[in-house]
């Protein structure tokens, strides 16, 4: 039997994840339209479908290893995502994103302001446009969603 450690159990999560993706994409929100093409629910369905595909080959590859060693570089990657998350709550999902990308550039990265600058512009020009504008997916805005 496999003991149950963090390479079982973030696995098994983000399976439960893309299944809700692969759900909410398809039955909520549209997978695609004759006449027009991808629908809103489009891109989170095709991620779903890869995030399990891999969660299961992580699954597979990973029942006999030992459990991993996680260093502080690793913990601070976990704790940003576990930060952007709950801050998408706060102060929606694309600010946070926005907010992750520049204090990692900036902050741990060591970038200079300009390249910081010129990368989270284009990246932010790029989620609000294609996300946002062209796919029309419905993102948490957190507290900007009541002043909108």
């Amino acid at each position: 039997m496999q003991k149950v450690n963090t390479k079982v159990i973030v696995p098994v999560a983000m399976a439960v994840m893309a299944i809700v993706f692969i759900y909410l994409g398809v039955g909520k929100y549209g997978f695609w339209d004759s006449v027009n093409g991808p629908k809103p629910g489009f891109f989170p369905t095709i991620i779903g479908v890869i995030l399990l595909f891999t969660s299961i080959l992580a699954l597979y590859q990973n029942r006999k290893e030992l459990a991993p060693k996680l260093d502080k570089l690793e913990m601070m990657v976990i704790g940003g995502c576990l930060g952007l998350v709950l801050c998408s709550y706060l102060i929606g999902l694309i600010p946070s994103a926005i907010l992750y990308m520049l204090l990692w550039l900036k902050v741990f990265e060591k970038c200079s302001w300009k390249a910081t600058l010129q990368v989270t512009g284009v990246m932010s020009v790029i989620i609000i446009g294609v996300f946002v504008m062209w796919l029309q997916v419905p993102v948490p805005w957190g507290i900007f969603e009541n002043i909108l």
